[in-house]
C-alpha cells in the first residue's frame, strides 16, 4: 500500500496544476463549483499519487497546461472547472 504524502506539500501541488490548467480552486469554491470536501478529496487523492516526481517536473517546466497529464487523478476535475 502507497503511503500518503506530506498533506502540505500535496496542497500546494493541487493549486499549482490547478493554475496550470486554468482553474481558480478558490473561485471554484466560492462559486459552488466544488466544496471543502471535494477540495480534500483533490488533495488526498493526490496524496496518494506515484507520479509526484513526474508532476513536479512537469509544473516546473510547464506554466500552462492544455489540460492534466494523464496520470493525475484530478485531471476529470480540473477539465470539469475549466469548461464549467
Amino acid at each position: 500500500m502507497q503511503t500518503l504524502g506530506d498533506a502540505r506539500e500535496h496542497f500546494w501541488r493541487v493549486i499549482k496544476m490547478a493554475k496550470a490548467n486554468d482553474v481558480d480552486l478558490s473561485t471554484a469554491l466560492d462559486d459552488g463549483d466544488i466544496n471543502a470536501s471535494d477540495w480534500a478529496d483533490m488533495i488526498t487523492g493526490c496524496r496518494g499519487c506515484t507520479q509526484v516526481g513526474k508532476c513536479d517536473r512537469l509544473l516546473r517546466q510547464q506554466e500552462h497546461l492544455a489540460e492534466a497529464p494523464s496520470y493525475c487523478v484530478n485531471g476529470e476535475t480540473f477539465a470539469q472547472l475549466r469548461t464549467g
